[in-house]
């Protein structure tokens, strides 16, 4: 009598190597393989030129591919919508496997290229301003999940092996996730995976001190960004609450401890908010914050969002902002967000959860 056939493993229940590092990949494959060299070139196929299909990464043995197929899956998030503005960004809305919703935009600036990716689903920091604080904290992304952003749209856009930027100014604060985001850093940076260069990777944060000193420790690290929005402590306690634990004093001494490469600067990002902080004594008291620290300051009209009591300021007064800035020998520009047609811009990205 035949014997029944052996129940086949259900995909996608199956480990998921997208995500995993070079040791992480080692290890999941050592059992099925004696060369080490093998897991390199899954971690290359992985990342390096976005391949999903085991059965395609053609240096391996073909035995071993079919033997790594029945015991692993690479797997993305799905996209589920993506809008694209009238200027060239694209946000897109993608699912993750317990059913978790995410934000990341694709922008252009001329022919430059930034993914803004986001590190958490939701944002525990409740900004006033910013829509994403309104959903509160729904939980971490994983390295995977991160990484996967960065797939999606380089897939739709043919940006491997290609350099393009990457920002973490979507959705949550970077430094809470501060284990997943490293890892997926390294992942960006490695030369066999997206192969991107540490200058082209920037960090911002509301301001966790103990998050900024212990990204200082690192090397390599992506660079610095703060997103300052006051200029003043009761200003900032009110607007962004994590002032009232870390204020604008340990803010800047920690931003001044940090080991800045020849021609770095840290990045301020000032939210301008009209009627709010966009005075001549607010510029003042900006300069004297970053006073005698390598830095430039990005000027950020408010992209109204649907928070009450928030406008964005006319773009005379941005520029008169600016100006009184230069005028104080501060490195300053003005940024006005991609994407704001379709809800993509900064401050803007909210998902399902919250609608």
């Amino acid at each position: 009598m035949p014997r029944p056939a052996a129940a086949q493993p259900d995909p996608a229940r199956l480990p998921n190597l997208f995500g995993m590092d070079r040791v992480q990949i080692a290890t999941a494959l050592a059992p099925h393989t004696a060369r080490v060299f093998h897991s390199s070139q899954v971690f290359h196929w992985m990342y390096g030129r976005l391949q999903t299909d085991i059965q395609a990464m053609t240096d391996l043995p073909v035995a071993l591919r079919a033997g790594l197929a029945g015991r692993f899956r690479v797997a993305w998030p799905e996209v589920i919508e993506v809008r694209r503005s009238a200027d060239g960004s694209e946000k897109y809305l993608c699912v993750l496997e317990d059913g978790g919703e995410v934000e990341a935009v694709y922008i252009l600036y001329g022919s430059r290229v930034t993914l803004c990716l986001s590190s958490q689903i939701g944002c525990p920091l409740a900004c006033r301003f910013c829509l994403t604080g309104t959903m509160g904290l729904l939980r971490n992304l994983s390295p995977g999940e991160i990484l996967g952003q960065i797939a999606v749209i380089a897939r739709d856009h043919h940006l491997a092996g290609t350099s393009f930027r990457i920002v973490f100014m979507g959705m949550g604060e970077p430094l809470l996730n501060y284990n997943a985001v490293m890892r997926a850093f390294r992942v960006m940076v490695d030369a066999k995976a997206f192969g991107l260069s540490p200058r082209r990777v920037t960090l911002s944060t509301a301001g966790l001190v103990p998050g900024i000193e212990r990204l200082a420790r690192e090397n390599p690290r992506p660079r610095l960004a703060i997103s300052l929005g006051a200029t003043t402590d009761d200003r900032r306690d009110d607007l962004m609450p994590i002032n009232r634990k870390y204020d604008l004093e340990a803010l800047l001494a920690a931003c001044r401890r940090v080991p800045l490469e020849s021609r770095e600067k840290v990045t301020f990002e000032y939210c301008l908010i009209d009627g709010l902080n966009d005075r001549e004594e607010d510029a003042a008291r900006v300069a004297r914050l970053v006073r005698g620290l390598p830095s430039k300051v990005n000027v950020i009209p408010y992209n109204e969002a649907g928070v009450p009591g928030f406008k964005t300021p006319p773009a005379a007064g941005a520029g008169r902002f600016r100006d009184a800035l230069l005028a104080r020998g501060v490195a300053a520009t003005i940024r006005w967000s991609k994407g704001r047609d379709v809800g993509a811009a900064c401050g803007q990205l909210v998902t399902a959860t919250a609608r």
